[in-house]
């Protein structure tokens, strides 16, 4: 049987697969991770103490999901 394509019943779960071969998924990749922090940090540069502070209880409101 050729290695090239391997046959996967339904509700099989191919990133087991993708994972043994050294795939990262994004939300798992320090770079990505890195990336994404640096971009949701960029609007608290400009902010004194008060407005970091308003900004985060703003985000918290809306239940946005921070990288930390």
């Amino acid at each position: 049987m050729s290695e090239k394509h391997i046959w996967l019943p339904a509700g099989t779960d191919v990133m087991v697969r993708w994972r043994a071969m050294g795939w990262i998924p994004p939300s798992e990749d320090p770079v990505y991770q890195a990336k994404w922090k640096y971009f949701q940090e960029l609007p608290l540069r400009r902010l004194d103490d008060v407005g970091k502070q308003e900004y985060e209880r703003l985000l918290k409101r809306n239940k946005v999901a921070r990288i930390k």
